[in-house]
């Protein structure tokens, strides 16, 4: 099984890509990589479909980590990109077992900090609904 996480919205989105980078540690030393994107969904497209979980139109797959530099920026994106109101939904999918049965929970734009994102990353087939 493989995983990926996406941003899905009711319209289109701008794509975006950080400047920054972030340090990741691991058993063989820190790691640096990427920060906070947003990107065309290819990664496993059809595997999710297959899925069978009812989603927004408009998917996107983002590098996203539990981390409050990765909260910020989130938060300024959705601030910008989407208008009070509104809803986005972040996916934490596992590809590869077929349809499954969502776990879903929902909070304002301004609680979005890194234990919400901690608690879309704890079990795979969740999903967050940020109310803008």
């Amino acid at each position: 099984m493989s995983a990926v996480t996406l941003l899905c919205a009711d319209h289109p989105l701008p794509l975006y890509r950080s400047n920054s980078r972030r340090i990741r540690s691991t058993p063989s030393g820190p790691v640096t990589e990427d920060s906070f994107s947003v990107q065309t969904h290819k990664y496993y497209r059809q595997a999710v479909k297959e899925l069978g979980l009812t989603m927004k139109s408009f998917q996107y797959e983002l590098d996203l980590r539990a981390t409050e530099e990765d909260a910020v920026q989130l938060r300024a994106y959705l601030e910008q990109h989407l208008r009070p109101g509104e809803t986005a939904e972040l996916w934490n999918l596992w590809v590869g077992d077929g349809p499954v049965r969502a776990f879903r929970f929902t909070g304002p734009l301004d609680d979005l900090e890194t234990d919400a994102l901690e608690q879309l990353f704890e079990r795979a087939q969740t999903c967050l609904t940020i109310q803008i």
